[in-house]
């Protein structure tokens, strides 16, 4: 039964998408597509999923892009310096990460080093997949054979991933996942991120700022992976409940890169509809800077700018008027991903299931004070 589920659902979704190319754009107007596609269940968090809010924490240096950066999950299984189970003992663990190409990613890989850095018989194997789905399943199958003690994972897609993360389980491997999401719940402890506020936030900006009528343009990030599923379909449902005069057009997708954000705008923008254009939301900062660039030399800097993904540079977008309101999607959260996993590994009692709060959006009124607080990306 799941993996018909995920067959149906992820693959309906991905024909919606491919199909909104610039020249054959859809909207929530045309044949309901996205109605037609029921997002899967097991991408979202159950309903007993333990929430927790952010907290400040303690300033410290981050290892790779420098300067300083507050883990805001601390408080969520806690752990004392020093080593971890039996002192005698290295634990190794394997980190993979669905892409290594952005700001976000390498805040989300300074998370873990930073906590593992305060336990001594911590070691962490990290893996870049490049973007590439089929090199995570195989990076995961070289941890497997060099027996590590568990995987952390952020999965790159739906469809590739889930059968992965299934076997390892089923080989009795201690699986941890983070923010993206496979189409099962074989897995011992997963952190999810909330799409259903952050959805439900940006369809109220952007129907309060169009007035509740006019056109949207949607950017969308890498086919198949759950931000992009759930973003599209989540936020076209609510603008559809809250918003029907709305109409949202899509360009073609992404692979979540400013270059190729750039690209698929200039493409929107010389097509019969980028005539009418209201507003442009993209599924993260980065596409989003891309499509600015194009807006600019288009001369169209007047529509506003939806987007997903703080940090200090898109912050700062916000407060100079490139981003009308940015959706906080924080990568500080793989200190949660490797305690949780150290204390499956000893025996300690750990959620299935841990949901991070959503806070407000951030919009140039609010974007100065947020500077204070974001991540350094």
């Amino acid at each position: 039964m799941r993996r018909a589920a995920l067959v149906t659902g992820v693959a309906g979704v991905l024909a919606f998408t491919v199909a909104c190319s610039p020249s054959t754009a859809n909207s929530t107007d045309d044949a309901a597509a996205v109605d037609s596609t029921k997002i899967d269940e097991f991408l979202l968090p159950p309903e007993d999923a333990e929430s927790f809010a952010a907290e400040p924490g303690t300033p410290v240096t981050a290892p790779i892009q420098g300067g300083t950066v507050s883990l805001p999950y601390t408080h969520v299984l806690p752990l004392p310096d020093g080593p971890i189970g039996d002192p005698e003992k290295t634990y190794t663990f394997c980190f993979s990460q669905a892409l290594t190409g952005s700001t976000w990613a390498v805040a989300q890989q300074e998370s873990v080093m930073i906590e593992a850095a305060r336990h001594p018989n911590v070691k962490v194997l990290y893996y870049n997949t490049n973007n590439d789905p089929l090199k995570q399943v195989a990076d995961l199958e070289s941890c497997l054979a060099q027996k590590v003690d568990a995987f952390l994972i952020w999965p790159h897609s739906v469809e590739p991933l889930t059968p992965e993360i299934e076997k390892l389980n089923q080989a009795g491997q201690v699986v941890i996942g983070m923010e993206r999401t496979v189409a099962t719940r074989d897995y011992d402890t997963w952190i999810y991120l909330d799409h259903r506020k952050a959805t439900a936030d940006m369809a109220e900006a952007i129907g309060e700022q169009l007035g509740g009528k006019g056109t949207v343009v949607e950017t969308d990030g890498a086919l198949g992976s759950s931000p992009q599923i759930l973003w599209r379909t989540l936020l076209a449902q609510n603008l559809r409940e809250k918003y029907p005069d709305i109409k949202v057009e899509y360009t073609a997708p992404t692979d979540y890169s400013r270059g190729q954000g750039y690209k698929v705008a200039l493409d929107f923008l010389q097509s019969r509809q980028g005539e009418e254009i209201d507003a442009w939301f993209t599924q993260y900062s980065e596409i989003g800077f891309g499509v600015a660039q194009a807006l600019e030399d288009y001369d169209r800097t007047d529509i506003p700018h939806f987007t997903v993904v703080d940090g200090k540079v898109a912050t700062q977008a916000a407060i100079d008027g490139t981003f009308f309101a940015i959706s906080p999607w924080t990568p500080i959260h793989g200190d949660v991903a490797l305690r949780a996993a150290i204390y499956h590994l000893t025996g300690e009692e750990v959620p299935h299931d841990l949901a991070l709060g959503q806070p407000p959006l951030i919009t140039p009124e609010t974007a100065p004070g947020e500077l204070q607080r974001t991540w350094p990306g």
